[in-house]
């Protein structure tokens, strides 16, 4: 979505390449910008904000129905909020495998201008936080297998292959047609505790490549 080309430094922080002037020119144009990024859970008004000007208005039903989960009390939507804007979020539910000790991640996006800047891992361990908050033992989450590029982030991160899940979810866009989405995805799994493991100090500066492919797959499972 951005199209000037930006390197990124230390978190939060990117620097436009030089546009025009040559590098090393006194250029005004030119900025670093510090970005304070803050975990918290969604609001009701957050919603709209979430489709980020229509990337996700198709998914609107399942953006509604996460925040459901959440008021309920069976699941967590986490936000990386920006000067008040969800540059990224993460879903948590805690309702399809409680009786196997199991709470689920998915719907990790990063909005695609702050990609890279490893907001992606913060949302990740803040949903793992919330798990041990709620002492379940294992976090898991879905990974397609059309989307294998995603795999050695979360294996930096302690998650371990633990099987295969394949299914089907179903989902209205805003004008009310029905969408089938098959799921074919490997299943990965991490015993949580109170401690940092070492895989997530080693991950806190990586910079994944497909946190959040566009189409449906960002709102199906974390590694989609």
């Amino acid at each position: 979505m951005a199209t000037a080309h930006r390197r990124v430094g230390t978190f939060g922080t990117a620097t436009s390449d030089p546009v025009g002037p040559a590098a090393g020119e006194n250029d005004e144009n030119r900025a670093t910008l510090a970005l304070p990024v803050t975990i918290r859970p969604a609001t009701q008004a957050d919603l709209p904000t979430l489709e980020w000007y229509g990337l996700h208005t198709p998914h609107r039903e399942i953006i509604a129905s996460a925040f459901r989960l959440q008021e309920r009390g069976d699941g967590s939507m986490l936000l990386a909020d920006v000067n008040g804007y969800p540059v990224g979020q993460i879903c948590i539910d805690f309702l399809r495998k409680r009786p196997s000790g199991r709470a689920t991640l998915w719907a990790l996006r990063v909005f695609p201008p702050f990609r890279g800047l490893g907001i992606g891992v913060r949302l990740v361990r803040a949903a793992e936080r919330e798990v041990v908050r709620r002492a379940v033992p294992f976090a898991e989450l879905g990974v397609d297998r059309d989307n294998a590029g995603v795999l050695p982030f979360y294996e930096r991160l302690g998650y371990e292959h633990c099987g295969r899940e394949r299914g089907q979810f179903l989902y209205h866009t805003p004008e009310g047609r029905l969408v089938r989405v098959a799921i074919d995805q490997w299943l990965l799994h991490k015993r949580l505790s109170g401690g940092r493991p070492s895989e997530e100090r080693r991950a806190e500066g990586s910079t994944p490549a497909a946190l959040a492919p566009g189409g449906n797959r960002d709102l199906k499972l974390a590694g989609d």
